[in-house]
């Protein structure tokens, strides 16, 4: 009898640990997303390697373009990571984000991602007020001379820096835009060229990439 007493505890005492097992592990995947792609361990990993990115989950925005070149301005990428998304991802890329954000934010100071955030709706407003705007884009990242300083950039980082393009209105009766192109080096921001884009006729107005 003392014996089926014993083998009853330890049974009990098995299911109570994988009933707690379980639920740590469920815990663990739901609630921090530590099985998923992105979150705080893989934020660690990302940042000691040098690849400092931020997730956005969702679809593709139509400007993700602008949008990355942004992100490259203040020395970082901006990865889409698409439509499939689950409770585990969503907090799993909230804590790795939050871990990114922080690191930056030693970096940049700490008023840098309020910031970033108004530039992205600016750029979304911009984006509405002009529909082609990606094909401005597109002329600018074409121009030779840009083509030419990304090639160089490229050679002399080893694929570690990267050129980016930010726009803004120039004009807005006749839908002219500054598109400034330029790189975060890491040091600070640095300004190579500034086209002025006629978006009627998808034409640069000073080829050369100079205002004056």
């Amino acid at each position: 009898m003392k014996q089926k007493t014993e083998m009853k505890k330890k049974i009990t005492y098995i299911l109570l640990t994988i009933l707690l097992l379980s639920g740590v592990f469920v815990g663990l995947r739901l609630g921090f997303g530590l099985f998923t792609p992105f979150n705080y361990f893989t934020a660690r990993q990302d940042i000691s390697n040098g690849n400092i990115k931020i997730i956005q989950l969702g679809e593709l925005p139509f400007n993700y373009k602008q949008r990355r070149s942004l992100a490259n301005s203040y020395g970082f990428n901006l990865y889409f990571n698409g439509c499939n998304i689950t409770t585990e991802i969503v907090n799993g890329t909230k804590y790795y984000n939050k871990e990114v954000i922080s690191h930056l934010t030693a970096k940049l100071g700490k008023n840098w991602w309020s910031k970033f955030e108004n530039q992205l709706d600016s750029i979304d407003k911009v984006n509405e007020a002009d529909p082609n705007l990606d094909k401005v884009f597109d002329l600018v990242f074409k121009q030779k001379i840009v083509e030419n300083k990304m090639i160089l950039i490229d050679s002399l980082s080893k694929g570690q820096r990267q050129i980016y393009l930010i726009p803004s209105i120039y004009d807005s009766t006749k839908n002219i835009y500054l598109v400034t192109v330029g790189e975060n080096n890491g040091t600070k921001k640095l300004t190579y060229f500034d086209f002025l884009v006629d978006s009627k006729t998808m034409t640069i107005i000073n080829p050369t990439g100079n205002l004056k």
